[in-house]
């Protein structure tokens, strides 16, 4: 089963896809939004064309069978949110979405890897209804 962890948060995407015990990594931006002359000094900015942004992150998801979306804001909810309405058969393929803060890569990796583990904190079968566990 090929398996993939999303880590997402509003200034980047990374994928790691993990597949017979080897993980291949990607990095996408999102693409950013000048400040607009009515935005409030000093609000967060917040990334542009999200749907394009979320486009590329489900294109780079495609061949996982098992997906567990993670990061530190709600962005990533934003994301299952969109390709909800865009692919119900992507929610299926969706294990779990966790609140984390920024791992390093080698993190990353042991934390998918103890997440698809059986006995591990994944949710037995597919079906949507993925687990939030924030």
């Amino acid at each position: 089963m090929r398996q993939a962890i999303a880590w997402i948060d509003e200034r980047e995407a990374q994928i790691l896809r993990l597949e017979d015990g080897v993980h291949c990594e990607q990095t996408i931006a999102a693409p950013e939004v000048a400040p607009s002359a009515d935005q409030t000094p000093g609000a967060p900015v917040t990334p542009g064309a999200p749907n394009v942004f979320f486009a590329q992150i489900a294109a780079a998801l495609k061949t996982a069978g098992e997906i567990l979306v993670v990061g530190p804001s709600e962005i990533k909810k934003d994301f299952v949110d969109y390709m909800h309405k865009k692919d119900h058969g992507f929610d299926a393929r969706i294990l779990g979405v966790e609140t984390i803060e920024r791992p390093d890569d080698h993190q990353l990796v042991g934390y998918a890897n103890r997440y698809f583990t059986e006995g591990g904190p994944r949710r037995s079968g597919h079906g949507s209804g993925y687990k939030e566990t924030d």
